[in-house]
């Protein structure tokens, strides 16, 4: 079976970014792609803390990349992705990265409890790796993010209809 070509696709389709998506990026990006990210999700790229649909990740170096992913993978929901981008054969990437070969960003990637599931050029001089979150562990992930927004949350009784019988409910998420 002959492989797919893709090439005529725009870059912000090939990452899967949709208008209103919350995009993080982390490093130093390649400013004219992020231009064509900012277009395509039409709103200001979030900051750390708030949950992001994609992240875009620029590392500097190879050692970085699985305490980084660990970290960032905190920071997308639960069915969100993590773009490793790095510089292609011969080429540096934005934040100044040697060629790294995608087939060493698998076991980085697992080690941080992610797995890959796809890969694209993104420039000529670029390409990326996107890392998930298992589907298995997507669902505690969701159960346990769910709880966050009500941790510590004092509510009146028409918010809360789970306690009718009181006018507030003090609602841990513990």
């Amino acid at each position: 079976m002959p492989e797919k070509d893709y090439s005529h696709r725009d870059i912000t389709d090939k990452l899967g970014l949709k208008p209103g998506h919350a995009v993080r990026v982390v490093g130093k990006g390649d400013k004219a792609l992020l231009a064509r990210v900012r277009e395509k999700i039409g709103r200001k790229m979030v900051s750390d803390g708030t949950l992001a649909d994609v992240i875009l990740y620029w590392p500097k170096t190879a050692e970085e990349i699985t305490p980084t992913l660990t970290e960032l993978r905190r920071g997308i929901v639960p069915n969100g992705g993590i773009w490793v981008l790095t510089a292609k054969k011969g080429c540096k990437s934005a934040s100044g990265m040697e060629y790294l070969n995608q087939t060493d960003l698998i076991p980085l990637g697992l080690a941080a409890g992610l797995v890959d599931n796809k890969t694209c050029s993104v420039s000529e001089s670029e390409s990326g790796m996107r890392f998930v979150i298992r589907m298995k562990d997507r669902k505690q992930k969701a159960e346990s993010s769910k709880h966050l927004p009500t941790a510590f949350c004092l509510l009146p009784t028409e918010l809360c209809p789970t306690n009718p019988s009181s006018a507030w409910k003090f609602t841990p998420s513990f």
